[in-house]
């Protein structure tokens, strides 16, 4: 086999250098006939050589292709990047619009602060804003600080350019609160009773949500599911009239501990959201009362 494919090559070879060699007629009839003769195997030959061509040209459009896509995917990436920026400020001008109205309707002098720190191990007692008793002379302990939502909490340590904020559902915070008692047959004049007692946090969260609870309400009292809890001003710091919470749960009065059936519990989901805190208010006093700024 390996023989006859040697003497086709050397016939082949031989044809091919006397078809340039002959004189023009009688080369031109040998290239002719050559090519009669050997055409089929050529024609043959030619098969992979195309194959191999479009091949390349299918390997060259699918990394045209690939390149095409990953162009598009960063794309899709950068323009992915851009709507979360958008509304993330779409988010922070709702907030700062809702804090402008806030405060313009407020009857209290409020000075505004943005969260600075906030600790993991410490995430639902304790934050920290950027103002101090620098920035704000009349800056002291245990101010309300609150949210266009609600009371968030208190302020704690003032340093020289930050303040601590006491969150409400730390078991270090306390505020007098205030609730009124649903109008019934048997007490028409029922609504116009408030309950007080003191709201207190827990220290813990159920479901993802802390826990706070106001204390020491009456025994008789009616407080129910759904009823708003508010600050009663009776305490030295806060004022009356402050959102703190939404009633979630009233336990049936007992006499085990720590109630021992004198007084009722319930417990409350603080109207402003403690999860998420951006920016801040300090309520540092009324409007129509200057209050004396304390030296440091």
């Amino acid at each position: 086999m390996k023989k006859r494919s040697l003497i086709f090559i050397v016939i082949l070879i031989a044809l091919i250098a006397a078809c340039f060699l002959l004189p023009d007629p009688l080369g031109n009839l040998l290239r002719q006939k050559t090519t009669d003769l050997f055409g089929p195997v050529l024609r043959t030959a030619e098969v992979p050589v195309l194959f191999f061509k479009r091949l390349n040209t299918k390997l060259k459009t699918l990394d045209e292709l690939q390149n095409k896509f990953e162009q598009q995917q960063q794309q899709v990436a950068e323009l992915q990047l851009r709507n979360q920026l958008l509304a993330d400020k779409g988010a922070e001008n709702a907030r700062l619009r809702e804090m402008l109205a806030y405060r313009e309707a407020s009857q209290y002098r409020l000075r505004a602060c943005q969260v600075v720190s906030r600790e993991p191990s410490s995430w639902w007692d304790t934050v920290q804003v950027n103002i101090g008793w620098q920035d704000e002379p009349g800056l002291t302990k245990d101010q309300p600080v609150v949210s266009p939502r609600g009371v968030v909490g208190k302020t704690g340590n003032v340093s020289r350019y930050v303040t601590d904020v006491i969150l409400m559902v730390s078991e270090n915070c306390s505020i007098s609160a205030t609730i009124e008692n649903p109008a019934t047959t048997d007490s028409p004049d029922a609504a116009k009773v408030h309950d007080q007692g003191i709201v207190q946090g827990q220290g813990n969260f159920e479901e993802g949500k802390p826990r706070v609870r106001i204390r020491y309400l009456p025994k008789n009292s009616q407080i129910a599911v759904g009823q708003f809890v508010v600050t009663s001003g009776l305490g030295p710091y806060f004022p009356a009239g402050l959102r703190l919470g939404t009633v979630t749960e009233v336990p049936e009065v007992t006499k085990t501990y720590p109630t021992f059936g004198l007084y009722r519990e319930a417990i409350i989901e603080p109207t402003a959201d403690l999860n998420q805190l951006d920016e801040l208010f300090i309520v540092l006093g009324s409007k129509d009362k200057e209050e004396p700024k304390p030296e440091h």
